[in-house]
C-alpha cells in the first residue's frame, strides 16, 4: 500500500539491519527506520516530517545484561519486532509531542 509517497511495508513483517532503512507513515508523519547492525533490538527513528530538523527518537528491546562481558558472551535470541511494533513505538513517540514546540515535553 502507498501512503506518504512510499511503499508501506506490511505490518506483520520483522525486518533486520540487513533490509536497509525504510519509512513508516503514522498519524500523517513520516520516520525513516534505521536497525542498527550488530545491535539487535536497537533501532533509531528519523522523523522526516517533523518540524525540527534531525529530531526523532531511539529505542531498544532486549535483554539487560549485568556487564560488557555477559552480552558479548550470549548469542542474541532477540526477534526483530514487526513492523505493526515499530508504528506503536511511533505512535508513543507522537504522544509525547507537544504541539507547539514540536518536542517531547513542556
Amino acid at each position: 500500500m502507498a501512503d506518504g509517497g512510499h511503499d508501506e511495508p506490511a505490518g506483520d513483517w520483522r525486518p533486520t539491519a540487513d533490509d536497509g532503512p525504510f519509512a513508516l507513515t503514522v498519524g500523517g508523519e513520516t520516520f525513516t527506520v534505521s536497525l542498527r547492525p550488530g545491535e539487535p533490538g536497537a533501532c533509531d527513528y528519523a522523523w522526516e516530517s517533523g518540524p525540527n530538523e534531525d529530531y526523532g527518537f531511539s529505542s531498544f528491546q532486549g535483554t539487560a545484561f549485568g556487564s560488557i562481558q555477559d552480552r558479548a558472551s550470549t548469542p542474541s535470541t532477540i526477534e526483530p519486532i514487526t513492523v505493526d511494533e515499530h508504528r506503536e513505538s511511533i505512535r508513543n513517540f507522537l504522544g509525547q509531542i507537544n504541539p507547539e514546540t514540536g518536542y517531547i515535553g513542556d
